[in-house]
């Protein structure tokens, strides 16, 4: 991710974000390595202007290190103005049979083919992904994601591009 924040950087995005004529969302998805969480002190000069989220992705029983609290503390509380998404495990099984179809989670959840047709998705797997999906869009809110936009909505350039508009 950092060669592309400093692209960013380099043509002028983050000063227009400093300068708040630009909002700018990073949702960086971190796995459970140590690796992956390297990458937060690497994005971290590039970041401190932009709404910043740590997107925990629990894709199996991992715990980001919160078993050590030394080790997850290093990592988690250096930026104060990041906010932590969980991301919770879905079913392995109800998981697959997704990808198997080849449909977004919505489109399994609402039994639909590629092609918007009936299919016959399991009943029970199609109800772990709609529990699931409720768990994710609770995270969402918990967060107020959804403010976000209505915030990028009210900035100058926002306004004078709507007044350009009319």
């Amino acid at each position: 991710m950092s060669p592309i924040l400093q692209a960013l950087r380099d043509i002028g995005f983050l000063e227009a974000v400093k300068k708040n004529q630009i909002t700018f969302v990073v949702f960086h998805i971190l796995g459970s390595s140590i690796a992956s969480l390297n990458e937060i002190e690497e994005t971290a000069p590039f970041t401190a202007d932009a709404e910043y989220f740590l997107v925990k992705n629990f894709i199996n029983n991992t715990n980001f290190f919160e078993w050590d609290q030394a080790t997850h503390a290093s990592y988690f509380k250096k930026l104060k103005h990041a906010v932590v998404i969980n991301i919770p495990k879905l079913n392995e099984m109800a998981y697959e049979q997704v990808e198997l179809a080849s449909v977004p989670f919505l489109t399994f959840v609402a039994n639909k083919d590629p092609k918007g047709e009936t299919a016959n998705y399991s009943f029970v797997l199609r109800g772990y992904v709609r529990h699931w999906l409720g768990n994710v869009w609770a995270e969402y809110d918990r967060v107020k994601l959804l403010d976000l936009f209505e915030q990028a909505g009210n900035t100058p350039a926002a306004r004078v591009q709507a007044g350009a508009r009319s």
